[in-house]
């Protein structure tokens, strides 16, 4: 991704999705990819599911279908941790990256990459949506269940979700990656509700991790292009994975990122440890055989995903938010995602009353 766009080896539209603009334009913009239309996208679902590395052979694969129920959704904090009342949009499935963590391994039964195409379903949901919540200011996104730019050159879904929210005084909106896939972006004109943030980690989890990603330096200068063009920037650490030298290393990244992009830009940073579910593990050691990232000091979590033991969490914690103030300052909104009250009481200093505290405390002025 870094050197070259997605593009993937066949292009599978459901028939009763073909005649979406959506569906028109991306066939257009992928180009002489060879494309199929189907009947059931179920089928091929389980004919990918038959292969020996399914997720990885879905990955070479794009499916053009609908969203059938709901595109808003809270987005799925775990159990017994404090939440910020984010909200996901779900247009896209799956990345075309291969990071050797990525929970979308266990969590999506669809190892397919996939666009729903049927937008009109998706704009009467928001309006509907942002009605019922327009007492107040919400944050939404995508990015959680695919990556918000992995595919925009060939669905121009940024521009249109852009357009749309610029006009919702009562909405965050944010659009999270990992790609440098910018250039639509660098088009729209900038609006005090929106929000480009991208994933970071330290350069040797970069390099050894994230697989077909961007390296950091390519990141944080994208971030840089779009900060100066106007829009508010944002970062998400997650997930932290202690490794040799990651001191260091992800010192040398928040030091390297600070001092190129003006930290007076950044809506929010996110930190978080890295945390699996058991069947997770499971399918990281098939499909990572060399990596070391799973053999450490877990404990199994109120939520029952494994993490880092307590004080190991800590050390990582205070650290990363010393890095961060000491060459950021102490106006960047800094959040956990998925830690309990004890863990923002001894790094914060203080504790959420709740997810709407919380939200408060993220939010900022859209005039």
């Amino acid at each position: 991704m870094s050197k070259s766009e997605y593009f993937p080896q066949k292009v599978y539209v459901e028939k009763k999705s073909f005649d979406f603009p959506l569906a028109k334009k991306i066939l257009k913009n992928v180009g002489p990819v060879p494309r199929e239309v189907i009947d059931d996208p179920q089928e091929l679902i389980d004919d990918i599911r038959a292969s020996k590395d399914f997720i990885g052979v879905g990955k070479k694969y794009l499916l053009i279908t609908r969203q059938k129920g709901e595109f808003v959704k809270p987005c799925p904090c775990t159990p017994g941790y404090l939440g910020c009342n984010y909200f996901i949009l779900n247009i896209d499935l799956n990345c075309p990256l291969d990071c050797s963590y990525c929970i979308l391994q266990h969590y999506l039964t669809n190892p397919l990459i996939t666009v729903h195409v049927n937008l009109e379903d998706l704009w009467r949901q928001l309006d509907n949506f942002l009605d019922r919540k327009r007492h107040g200011t919400i944050r939404i996104g995508t990015g959680e269940l695919g990556d918000s730019l992995a595919l925009d050159h060939l669905t121009q879904n940024s521009v249109d979700l852009v357009s749309y929210f610029r006009k919702k005084r009562n909405a965050i909106f944010e659009l999270k990656t990992k790609t440098v896939n910018i250039r639509n972006i660098l088009k729209i004109e900038p609006a005090p509700n929106l929000v480009i943030a991208w994933s970071l980690n330290s350069l040797r989890i970069a390099r050894e991790e994230e697989k077909g990603a961007p390296s950091i330096e390519e990141r944080i200068d994208a971030a840089r292009r779009v900060s100066e063009r106007g829009f508010r920037i944002a970062f998400h650490f997650d997930p932290i994975i202690r490794h040799p030298d990651w001191e260091k290393e992800y010192k040398d990244v928040i030091k390297k990122m600070l001092a190129t992009v003006d930290p007076a830009r950044i809506a929010w940073i996110s930190l978080g440890s890295f945390r699996f579910p058991s069947s997770l593990k499971a399918i990281i050691e098939e499909r990572f055989p060399k990596t070391k990232i799973i053999y450490d000091e877990f404990i199994k979590g109120k939520d029952g995903k494994f993490r880092y033991f307590k004080p190991l969490r800590l050390e990582l914690y205070k650290k990363i938010v010393g890095f961060i103030r000491e060459w950021g300052g102490k106006e960047i909104p800094l959040y956990f995602c998925m830690e309990g009250e004890d863990i923002w009481r001894e790094v914060m200093g203080w504790i959420p009353q709740g997810e709407e505290d919380l939200e408060a405390y993220l939010s900022f002025p859209l005039g």
